[in-house]
């Protein structure tokens, strides 16, 4: 048997000749983009065994996954120390839904697709507003799902068919997964379907804490058709569908702290997200362009989470309390992308432009009642709060985008220069009803409407055919979010209210970054600096003062930060020979709140990832073994002295992949070698060190994973 025979057919190799859209939403060669790019293909979530978005990132150095506990999971990304709803997140280019969260029993958390599901994973380090708007901010993610001549390309006809079973024995989840794709001259289609179950994630085993428990499943439809028609231009039809059902029984809590009264505490949560998606790419020679897309998309998001909760009041009477949670985005969008190659005495031009307009609909409802056990007395009302009502009024987002940007190549020169600029209008329509009064007609409701313009300059010098250095400036912008507009929290029992801020401003940054690539035959080198400067950051609910008239503590979101981040990303891969190569990834970062003079507490410690990997010559066997070493987050605010500090820590993970038929292949992980008990600083930042909770967080111990594939 030849070594080819068994190669796997989903690699894709990393060099010079990869070509990402994220930087300038045209595909260009890597080693041409100008800022920190991260590319992560079907193959590497593969061979890493990875069955979420935690699993896909837990190798990247400066990119993590925000984590909202053992009930709700994973919330959100993390770039260079910037998340929540500050990443945009994009899926075959359309936004994800917003995340939004209130109090210890609500929270809708970001949606992904399927890991089966996905071709390639693009991450644009650092302020991306210039192409994707006031989402990104703190940059962009970009997913893309599998097309029919993805995969029939793997095959050795027009169709491609795979089976996929897993185990994950962090959370004891189950997988079995099956795509099929079929392309002819005229058409193509992609058929995939996964089924997953599983129970909580399990902590660490010296917790000293009682488990939580769980017993989740997930279900995840999508189809895809792509029509060709004259001059090779294609239609494609796609469609996305995902369900989830979560009961939860948490333990850690009771007794502790804001439960110290709980005797029990149970959920049952359900999430429904679906897609629909049409594009039209196109070719044309004309004066005004060459090539471009149209891409219609529709999509809707819900949550449905119910909280069942024992405690006793304050004299001792037994009480059982019900709490529901239902929220609903709808998110509909056009976009035209237009692509142009101009050709003149001493320059070439590369030139992309185009529109796009987004609208989303956001609603949100908490109910809720409460029982008193002794008189068998139902009455909607907890802590003072009435039921049902709004956390903020019903809102309708509008947003249109105008961007342009030109790569210039100048003849006889090394040098490119990228200019580009985005004009962003958004307007915020808020709807008060009965239930958003619940919390007092005198609650105001804001509208906003804002306009930005967001420049962009890229300058490259290229040393050679294999390598360049770069610099960029970067406008970063963040229109003020429906939530920390108008607000509804208004709680009698303690005396608290939230209040609209018609004052609110945009966030924006100025960033700025230096690079150099060397993209050899056998070593690949990238190493960047940036700089990034945030301007009226949003702090969500801040303490502001007492109401004269009511004597409520007052809060409202505000401007009151400006931030400053700053850091060191490095990467080198290295073919050793046939059989050996590695992979290291650094990152250091810092980040100061300059409005209080404090470090940010958002920033990720310093982290190294090495990968050393062994392929037998026939292909056969492959062996990974993963170092990573976190540093000690040492750099707090001091305001916020009491905080939980990890001490450093070092990791280790062994995968070993062997193929038994070029259409067969088994994957045995094993994660966390040492038994190491450690903390993800993105999950404890906010937790105090004497907080007994802490013990529950730890990472799971020593576990395993299993995967098997068969292409047919």
């Amino acid at each position: 048997m030849t070594s080819s025979a068994f190669a796997d057919e989903d690699t894709v190799k990393l060099d010079s000749t990869t070509v990402v859209a994220v930087a300038n939403k045209q595909e260009r060669p890597l080693l041409e983009v100008v800022g920190a790019v991260t590319v992560i293909n079907a193959n590497d979530i593969a061979t890493t065994n990875s069955e979420n978005m935690a699993d896909v990132l837990r190798y990247e150095s400066n990119i993590s996954m925000e984590n909202a506990g053992t009930r709700f999971g994973n919330s959100g990304i993390n770039i260079r120390g910037i998340g929540q709803n500050r990443v945009a997140i994009e899926v075959d280019g359309i936004t994800n839904a917003k995340q939004f969260s209130i109090g210890s029993y609500a929270n809708a958390t970001a949606q992904f697709p399927d890991t089966d599901l996905i071709k390639s994973i693009e991450i644009l380090n650092g302020p991306a507003s210039t192409l994707y708007g006031s989402d990104a901010i703190g940059g962009i993610v970009s997913i893309h799902t599998w097309n029919p001549e993805d995969l029939t390309r793997l095959s050795d006809n027009n169709r491609y068919s795979k089976l996929r079973l897993g185990y994950d024995g962090k959370t004891n989840g189950r997988v079995i997964s099956v795509l099929s794709a079929m392309d002819t001259d005229k058409w193509g289609a992609v058929l995939g379907f996964t089924q997953r179950d599983g129970k909580a994630l399990k902590t660490h085993d010296s917790s000293r804490l009682l488990r939580d428990f769980g017993d989740w499943d997930e279900q995840s439809v999508f189809a895809k058709v792509v029509l060709s028609t004259a001059n090779s231009n294609t239609i494609s039809f796609g469609f996305t569908g995902k369900q989830g059902d979560n009961s939860t029984q948490i333990n850690s809590y009771i007794g502790q702290g804001r439960f110290s009264r709980s005797t029990q505490l149970s959920a049952k949560d359900s999430s429904d997200n679906v897609k629909f998606t049409l594009d039209y790419d196109f070719s044309l020679n004309s004066s005004w362009f060459d090539d471009g897309i149209i891409r219609a998309y529709g999509a809707q998001t819900q949550f449905d989470q119910n909280s069942f909760e024992n405690r006793s009041s304050r004299r001792g009477a037994p009480l059982a309390q019900y709490r529901r949670f239902q929220f609903q985005q709808q998110n509909t969008g056009l976009e035209l992308n237009l692509n142009k190659y101009y050709l003149f005495e001493n320059s070439s031009h590369q030139l992309v432009y185009g529109l796009e307009y987004k609208s989303a609909d956001v609603q949100e409802q908490r109910d809720g009642a409460e029982t008193n056990l002794s008189t068998n007395i139902t009455r909607p009302f907890i802590l003072g709060e009435s039921f049902p009502r709004r956390d903020f009024p019903n809102s309708k987002i509008n947003e249109f985008g105008l961007y342009v940007m030109d790569e210039i190549k100048f003849s006889e020169t090394a040098w490119t220069l990228i200019p580009a600029l985005r004009f962003d209008y958004y307007d915020l329509k808020p709807t008060r009803d009965a239930l958003f009064d619940a919390n007092g007609t005198s609650t105001e409701v804001v509208a906003i409407t804002d306009s930005n313009i967001s420049p962009k300059l890229g300058l490259m010098y290229s040393l050679n055919p294999d390598s360049n250095l770069y610099a960029q400036y970067v406008r970063g912008f963040r229109a003020p979010p429906f939530d920390d507009v108008n607000s509804g929290l208004n709680i009698p029992i303690f005396n608290i209210r939230a209040i609209a801020n018609p004052d609110l401003k945009s966030e924006t940054s100025d960033g700025f970054e230096l690079g150099y690539r060397y993209f050899g035959e056998s070593q690949q080198f990238q190493i960047s600096s940036f700089l990034s400067l945030y301007n009226n950051f949003i702090d969500s609910k801040v303490r502001i003062g007492v109401d004269p008239s009511s004597g409520a503590v007052l809060f409202q979101s505000q401007n009151i930060d400006e931030a400053k981040i700053y850091g060191l990303e490095m990467n080198h891969h290295w073919q050793i020979n046939d059989s050996f190569s590695m992979f290291t990834t650094l990152a250091v970062s810092r980040g100061d709140n300059q409005s209080k003079d404090v470090p940010l507490n958002s920033i990720s410690p310093a982290k190294l990832v090495h990968n050393m990997s062994w392929s037998s010559l026939n292909k056969r066997w492959n062996i990974d073994l993963y170092s990573s070493f976190i540093g000690k987050q040492d750099r707090v605010a001091e305001e916020r002295h009491d905080l939980f500090s990890p001490a450093a820590y070092a990791v280790f993970d062994l995968i070993v992949d062997y193929q038994l038929s070029p259409k067969q292949n088994l994957r045995l992980g094993v994660f966390n070698l040492t038994d190491k008990k450690y903390w993800d600083w993105q999950q404890v930042r906010n937790f105090a060190a004497d907080d007994i909770l802490i013990d529950a967080l730890a990472k799971p111990s020593r576990n395993y994973s299993f995967s098997y594939r068969l292409v047919f």
